[in-house]
């Protein structure tokens, strides 16, 4: 496959053995930058799911007695405490937990303890409210202490900030992460591809003494810096979609998933993109350099 790169170059770009070296070098820099973008799609893939759950929620709680000895609510005031809680401005809807849903929730908590049948649950109440107006908490619970004591509301949103302001933090310094692999790659071009212009000196003043352009010589590292980005590529590109396929095998215990094509399209397309960077790059710096004569004495 890479047979089909070979270009003849007016420049030995070979003769340097460390020249062999770069194509892993920007390999591995598009692979850090790959894994850079893919850590800030899943931290906001994740806020974002939390948000949809958690925002918008509030869970109204009810002791359960201990002993046992009477039911924590009767039947009444659970109607009356619905009620309570629907006629709450900016509350849409409410439910009450059943015992099973309870346990669902704390299932991954108990480790396969078997819960006795006496255990008393809380009476739980479900509450989804308008994310646009503000539900007076305090004075619903002050109604609803009435009804019976020990009630607790807990605002999903109050212990959900501080996990939010983390992943936000963590997704701006992915991004910042992800440009300064962006600006290392164009400095470990520019750098490369001054020194090859100075180990070539000769052969420039050559062919602009034969009349080519400055465009000319400068599209010639293009193309060679094409063929060492289809190479970095392919190694970036192989060892993205081993590192996605293992993640989402450990995780999920499958290769392949619906949201596992995403981060494998990541895979492919930021080594383009670093390509496209790496050649306009290497144009770039050859142009600068030609342009300023005193350079190449």
């Amino acid at each position: 496959m890479f047979s089909l790169l070979k270009y003849d170059y007016d420049f030995n770009f070979n003769s340097d053995k460390s020249s062999g070296f770069i194509p892993f070098i920007i390999g591995f820099l598009m692979y850090s930058v790959t894994i850079a973008i893919m850590s800030c799609f899943f931290t906001h893939n994740l806020t974002s799911d939390w948000s949809k759950a958690l925002c918008g929620r509030v869970t109204v709680e009810f002791q359960s007695n201990a002993d046992r000895a009477e039911e924590s609510l009767t039947e009444k005031q659970r109607e009356e405490i619905m009620k309570i809680i629907q006629s709450t401005p900016g509350i849409k809807s409410a439910r009450q937990l059943r015992e099973e849903d309870i346990l669902k929730i704390i299932e991954p908590w108990l480790s396969g303890t078997a819960i006795p049948d006496d255990f008393p649950f809380p009476t739980i109440f479900d509450v989804e409210t308008d994310r646009n107006t503000r539900v007076d908490l305090l004075m619903l619970s002050d109604k609803l202490s009435k009804v019976s004591h020990g009630v607790r509301i807990h605002d999903h949103a109050n212990w959900y900030a501080p996990i939010l302001k983390i992943s936000n933090g963590l997704f701006s310094f992915a991004i910042l992460l992800s440009i300064l692999i962006f600006l290392t790659v164009c400095a470990t071009v520019i750098f490369i591809t001054r020194q090859t212009l100075t180990v070539h000196q000769n052969i420039v003043k050559i062919l602009q003494l034969i009349g080519a352009s400055n465009s000319y010589i400068a599209s010639q590292f293009k193309r060679y810096y094409f063929a060492i980005g289809v190479r970095s590529s392919f190694i970036s590109i192989v060892f993205g979609a081993l590192t996605v396929l293992g993640m989402n095998f450990i995780l999920s215990a499958e290769l392949l998933h619906v949201n596992t094509l995403k981060y494998l399209l990541i895979a492919a397309v930021i080594p383009v993109i670093t390509t496209v960077l790496v050649m306009t790059t290497s144009k770039n710096t050859v142009l600068f350099f030609l342009n300023n004569d005193e350079w190449i004495d």
